[in-house]
């Protein structure tokens, strides 16, 4: 069963919004030490030939492991909106075009409403959580600074006023924007591929009952093979617009003289506008500058996109029974 909108869907949509919830408190739960990882690597001036491990191992011994868990209350915040207004947003759009578009398109017109359905859901999401990344990311480089939610609040709009929680977020649109679009269109033609292929491997001598215990194993299989290839693809796809949209998020950012400031964190790459981001990434390191930090970038949306999409369909289904 794919995400988006059929015909013949028994759940309502406030009963896939809580397997949205549910799926993005458990993703951001499992890989919130990779988050901070991948913000330090995009953020820092390090040296070249320190990998993202060997930058794990210098913020377990320099700041301990509470460390890996800086902004998580924030970002599982994040998640629910984030998770929880893409998937919805989708269903809403994607219900749209099969109730009513469909009937004045053809097929292939069809399949380019559909991807910009995800291009939606992506673009309301990005601007819903902006506010709330940008609070996330600093506490990331910054937790004594910006502590909670109200202090990271006051210090954000302190360094830059209201404007201020909506640095990045242009990057942030032409980021999530495709890169959600791309992942539900790899998704839903990956996943029944998948699902069939499986199914037809196991099919031979298994009675109905058998086939209807299988069902779960096959839905599990087939959304973990899709949400990885769809997480590689999407994030590899927008991945410079996601490294400029970190720098951009703590473009006013100040470090506070009375508050002591990780050594790891001391300098910081930041960018004032997306076309200078971007440019002075190529300027600096080459065509390979625009993706500084994507392997482990890579390695969290794959393990992001198979948990997320394997938890929604998994408690869609539950649901169902």
């Amino acid at each position: 069963m794919v995400v988006g909108y059929k015909k013949d869907e028994t759940l309502t949509p406030n009963q896939k919004l809580i397997a949205g919830v549910v799926s993005g408190v458990t993703t951001r739960f499992i890989t919130q030490p990779l988050d901070v990882v991948k913000v330090r690597t995009q953020l820092q001036a390090q040296d070249k030939g320190l990998t993202w491990l060997g930058l794990s191992w210098r913020i377990l011994k320099e700041e301990g492991l509470a460390t890996f868990w800086h902004g998580h209350s924030l970002g599982q915040l994040h998640s629910i909106v984030s998770v929880a207004s893409q998937f919805h947003a989708y269903e809403i759009s994607t219900k749209f075009v099969e109730n009513y578009a469909s009937q004045y398109t053809s097929p292939q017109f069809k399949k380019v409403l559909l991807f910009m359905c995800g291009i939606f859901a992506g673009c309301a999401s990005a601007t819903l959580v902006s506010p709330i990344e940008v609070i996330r990311v600093r506490q990331m480089v910054g937790k004594a600074q910006y502590g909670g939610v109200i202090q990271g609040a006051r210090e954000v709009y302190r360094g830059g006023g209201i404007l201020a929680f909506y640095e990045g977020l242009t990057a942030s649109l032409m980021q999530m924007g495709p890169q959600v679009g791309i992942t539900f269109a790899v998704f839903r033609y990956v996943q029944p591929l998948v699902m069939d292929y499986v199914a037809y491997l196991e099919d031979a001598g298994q009675t109905e009952a058998e086939k209807k215990a299988a069902e779960t194993k096959q839905l599990l299989i087939s959304s973990s093979v899709a949400g990885s290839t769809a997480g590689f693809v999407s994030k590899t796809a927008t991945y410079p617009f996601d490294l400029a949209k970190r720098r951009l998020q703590i473009a006013s950012h100040k470090p506070d003289p009375n508050v002591k400031t990780p050594t790891m964190t001391q300098k910081l790459v930041k960018c004032r506008s997306l076309m200078s981001c971007l440019v002075d990434m190529v300027r600096k390191d080459g065509f390979t500058g625009l993706y500084t930090g994507w392997v482990v970038t890579i390695f969290k949306a794959q393990v992001t996109s198979v948990i997320i999409f394997t938890t929604y369909e998994m408690v869609c289904y539950a649901m169902r029974d």
